[in-house]
């Protein structure tokens, strides 16, 4: 199926590993531009050089960290000055601490928004301008299923993806009449490094094995799995084509039916 990405313009911040660099896969199999970026210059170099043999028609790896606003900044400019727009955000960004609810200072409280939140508007502020000048744009929120179905072991995780998906529902308001799509995709348990850390911290707080721990993160997956990063980026993908033309203001599972509200 021809999603309609080559030559479209695909900027992934933390793009090295994980979900992230999946979803430069798929924009890479498509033909697309890429900009990627990662904290680590190996794992940044080693995943530009897959996503060319891939396929991606270019790639930028520019080495920065996405809690930096100089560094994001410098990312966007030396993405338009590359290719002369960017036509399709992926924000992505670290997830936040786990910690029983006790122990979070306030200090963690800002420090969880200013990783998850902050960070992700950063990004769409710095590409929006210029995708609702060109009447065309796609971004993507990268949030999770704890912003709806909130767990005490990552209660930091569910208020911060509870924000990222109001502000996907009122910039894709605020988007929808200048052609620029907006939506979130909430990826439930995936087997990445960050549902390791959880499994770890799960493991700590609650004095059971690791092995029990990531069975209890899955427990509620009516697939009985963990999920693969590949298969929330099939869903990413999707989301910046054109075939998602009628599609905006959507906050998309991608959790193998771990979300069971109607």
């Amino acid at each position: 199926m021809d999603l309609g990405l080559r030559d479209r313009v695909a900027l992934l911040p933390a793009a090295s590993a994980g979900i992230g660099r999946a979803a430069a896969a798929e924009f890479a199999a498509a033909g697309a531009r890429l900009a990627i970026c990662g904290r680590d210059r190996g794992r940044l170099e080693a995943a530009a050089a897959e996503l060319r043999a891939m396929g991606a028609m270019d790639v930028l790896a520019v080495v920065a960290d996405c809690m930096v606003a100089a560094e994001v900044e410098a990312l966007v400019r030396e993405t338009q000055a590359r290719y002369g727009r960017i036509d399709i955000l992926v924000a992505n960004s670290q997830g936040p601490l786990a910690r029983p609810f006790e122990q979070l200072s306030d200090e963690d409280w800002r420090v969880a928004l200013d990783t998850k939140v902050v960070t992700q508007i950063r990004q769409a502020r710095l590409v929006f301008p210029g995708m609702r000048e060109r009447g065309w744009g796609r971004i993507i929120f990268l949030a999770g299923t704890h912003g709806l179905q909130p767990h005490a072991y990552a209660i930091t995780a569910g208020a911060v993806n509870a924000a990222l998906l109001s502000v996907a529902k009122g910039l894709a308001e605020a988007g929808a009449g200048h052609g620029v799509l907006v939506n979130a995709i909430n990826p439930g348990p995936i087997d990445t490094e960050r549902m390791r850390y959880l499994a770890e911290r799960k493991s700590t707080a609650e004095g059971i094995s690791l092995e029990a721990a990531r069975r209890a993160l899955c427990s509620e997956v009516t697939l009985g799995r963990f999920g693969e990063a590949a298969e929330v980026a099939a869903a990413i993908a999707f989301l910046a084509s054109q075939r998602a033309s009628f599609i905006t203001g959507t906050l998309l599972n991608v959790d193998g039916g771990q979300t069971k509200f109607i």
